[in-house]
């Protein structure tokens, strides 16, 4: 991708830090720790202007144009890790999530913010930031797979979003460390996003999420694809972090990868991407 330098007196500094690790492997976060909402708004009222500065293009033949769901559809913080608070946005096209992205910020023990996004596009993508290019994944986000031994759709939504859960509580997801410390993830039973396609032939589709705490880490998209009788369950699965993650299904691994290096995290041609942000966002 072209090499974009930021106007500082414009844009946030985009840099990785002395200490990469801090911001990228996020430690087990306590559901019940005291709440600051100071902070929660104000990383909420941050993220908020952020996200909808970026501009996510398919290279389709139709170009289309991502959309964002204005509101974030989950919210996470990590007091494990420090004072920390994120929101996960996502863009969709014809409702159908193409880009998914955690942006959150950091008040103690730093103070940057950051922005971590996966391609959910079955197409190559690119990213735009204030109008600069800023990513440019070099394949599709993700691959559907059939969803093993799984029965048929349901005829009604609410059939099918029963179907759905009952998927998501087979697979488990586990996660290690660059250090080498392993955990297993916590699955939210609520799908975070549900739609649906026509155009795209995804008659029913749902988000699903493993986390540390509340901080997500894969998430797992279940789609029932096809057209008339050929309808049937596909799941794909992605990561929110540049450690090693493992999915199950029925206790078979389904899904897999490895550490990215940090110039791969960084290079912003991966399907997977962080930016760190050193300087405050100028009005």
């Amino acid at each position: 991708m072209t090499t974009v330098k930021f106007n500082l007196s414009l844009l946030l500094s985009v840099a990785l830090l002395t200490s990469p690790a801090a911001a990228q492997e996020k430690p087990s976060s306590d559901p019940d720790a005291p709440v600051n909402k100071q902070q929660i708004d104000a990383a909420l009222k941050l993220t908020k202007e952020s996200a909808d500065k970026y501009k996510f293009t398919l290279k389709n033949d139709g170009h289309d144009e991502a959309k964002l769901v204005v509101e974030p559809i989950l919210k996470w913080s990590n007091p494990a890790a420090g004072e920390i608070h994120g929101n996960v946005f996502l863009w969709t096209t014809e409702g159908r999530p193409v880009v998914v992205g955690s942006l959150y910020k950091w008040f103690n023990p730093h103070t940057h913010m950051s922005h971590e996004f996966h391609s959910l596009s079955e197409s190559a993508l690119e990213g735009r930031f204030h109008d600069a290019e800023v990513w440019s994944p070099r394949a599709a986000g993700l691959k559907f797979t059939p969803l093993p031994e799984a029965a048929s759709p349901a005829a009604t939504a609410p059939q099918r979003v029963l179907q759905m859960r009952r998927f998501a509580k087979d697979f488990a997801a586990t996660k290690k460390e660059r250090n080498g410390n392993q955990s297993e993830l916590r699955l939210l039973p609520q799908p975070i996003y549900r739609y649906s396609a026509p155009k795209q032939r995804v008659v029913d589709g749902a988000l699903f999420v493993f986390v540390q705490g509340t901080d997500p880490e894969v998430f797992v998209l279940l789609e029932a694809r096809g057209e008339g009788e050929a309808v049937a369950w596909n799941f794909a699965a992605t990561r929110m972090n540049s450690v090693e993650f493992r999915l199950r299904y029925h206790d078979r691994e389904v899904w897999a990868v490895e550490i990215m290096p940090w110039k791969d995290v960084s290079s912003h041609a991966e399907v997977y991407t962080t930016f760190l942000f050193t300087k405050p966002m100028a009005p």
